[in-house]
């Protein structure tokens, strides 16, 4: 009995995303509280508060976005600027992987804000499309919460209000991460698009409905200024498909003298800039590498 009970406990508490739509179809909505997610890449990649808040932010983000498309469709966001932090990336499917990280300037202006000045993009990778559907904007206030918001309204023409709240501990780790998204559909009235705005506006902190352990679909009744029906519910993990056998593939597109000169060196440490896994290359793996570039040659 305590080992479901616990279970249970897990599920509840796993990192969720909650989209919905409004009774008369002319606003959607979604929640995710991705805690756990944002946890991990403030783990994985050794990150100050600084840089831990917008990985968390971008991340919640793009899952926010990536809710709404189909399957392994996904959201991928970029920020880079002239600030204390260098870059912000995340990348979340619709399916519920998320993977973020962000870099550090070795020598930043000073700015106001964490990126400073700068660019967002926002590429969405679909099916049936060559190409990524890509949109470029400046960056508003480089704190990726604003500047999502602005994204949406002005690269893709839909009024959209981004409220993403991050919470710490005393020991400067991620307490709560919690995101929502709302946005109008065609037909959405003026004074109706106004009082959504003023509603997110005056909302408390997301991070206590999470305190209180509230569902990512009850934080949707409660913030809402509309009756809504719950469309779908997603967990959300961390996750990366970086291996062993793609870092191996993209080795091969180098030539065998570069290989060579990495194993003669000792440079077997391969690093994942996404998720920070090392993986080693034995003397088995650089032989056999070396062997199948020599075979090309031929």
């Amino acid at each position: 009995m305590d080992n479901e009970q616990e279970l249970k406990r897990k599920w509840e508490q796993r990192d969720r995303v909650t989209k919905a739509i409004s009774k008369d179809g002319f606003f959607r909505a979604a929640v995710v509280h991705n805690t756990t997610a944002a946890q991990t890449a403030q783990r994985r990649h050794a990150m100050e508060p600084l840089r831990s808040v917008l990985v968390a932010r971008a991340m919640a983000g793009a899952t926010l976005m990536a809710s709404f498309l189909k399957g392994e469709e996904r959201v991928v966001v970029v920020a880079d600027g002239d600030g204390a932090v260098r870059s912000v990336y995340a990348e979340a499917l619709q399916l519920g992987e998320v993977r973020g990280y962000a870099k550090l300037h070795s020598t930043p202006n000073e700015r106001e804000s964490p990126l400073g000045d700068g660019v967002l993009k926002v590429q969405r990778i679909l099916y049936g499309k060559q190409e990524p559907v890509t949109g470029i904007v400046e960056l508003r206030k480089g704190d990726i919460t604003t500047d999502l918001g602005y994204y949406l309204t002005q690269s893709e023409q839909i009024p959209s209000t981004f409220l993403i709240d991050v919470a710490f501990d005393s020991n400067d780790l991620i307490r709560q991460s919690v995101g929502l998204l709302v946005q109008a559909m065609p037909g959405a009235r003026p004074e109706d698009i106004f009082k959504v705005y003023d509603a997110v506006d005056y909302l408390d902190r997301l991070t206590e409905f999470a305190d209180k352990r509230y569902s990512t679909e009850e934080i949707l009744h409660q913030v809402m200024p509309f009756e809504i029906d719950i469309l779908g519910s997603t967990p959300v993990d961390f996750f990366c498909r970086c291996s062993m056998d793609r870092f191996k593939s993209v080795l091969l597109t180098l030539g065998y003298d570069e290989v060579r000169a990495m194993r003669d060196e000792g440079q077997n440490e391969l690093i994942c800039q996404y998720c920070n896994e090392r993986y080693y290359l034995t003397d088995a793996d650089f032989t056999e590498l070396t062997e199948q570039l020599l075979a090309r040659r031929n």
